[in-house]
């Protein structure tokens, strides 16, 4: 189940709350707990781990953890390891993209994975900016690049102002 908070998001737990989220929250915590008696498994993917309900989080039992850098995130999970194991996870912020920590039963030991790369044309446009090219003036083979911004255009886009005709703000201040 890829964006898990979505569906299985932690609620408070009282009887006037049954509002849909909170079923299908039960539904799954359900599946969770007593699923693998019929057969039954639960992989999700979420980019905010603190807010899935913990049940569905206690019947876990292996994890990938890739980047995390929020630091309720970082939090929880660092309560879903073992104590001797804690150390690893200190490198979580700063995991670099395809890259993961498998731990749990799917594997003896804890290891560092590396996720197969996609072809380009199958690839997400969400990579991470490479800061240092751009304020560089460099592209990707290494070329010196001219870099025309109009900084005044997107200041203004920023704080929603429309240029005059006489090309002045309407609005001057910030």
């Amino acid at each position: 189940m890829e964006e898990a908070h979505t569906f299985i998001k932690r609620y408070k737990d009282d009887a006037e709350n049954q509002n849909s989220a909170t079923i299908c929250c039960q539904v799954f915590e359900k599946i969770a707990r007593e699923g693998r008696k019929f057969g039954l498994g639960l992989v999700l993917s979420s980019q905010r781990p603190s807010e899935l309900s913990p049940t569905v989080l206690s019947q876990c039992n292996s994890y990938l953890l890739h980047r995390i850098s929020n630091d309720r995130d970082q939090e929880l999970v660092h309560k879903l390891v073992p104590d001797n194991l804690r150390g690893l996870l200190r490198d979580l912020p700063s995991l670099p993209s395809r890259h993961a920590i498998l731990l749990g039963w799917a594997s003896e030991l804890p290891v560092l994975v590396q996720m197969n790369a996609l072809p380009a044309h199958h690839r997400p446009k969400s990579d991470d900016p490479d800061f240092w090219m751009v304020w560089s003036g460099q592209d990707l083979d290494g070329n010196t690049v001219e870099r025309n911004v109009d900084w005044k255009v997107i200041a203004n886009d920023w704080q929603q102002m429309q240029p005059s005709e006489d090309g002045q703000d309407e609005d001057s201040e910030l």
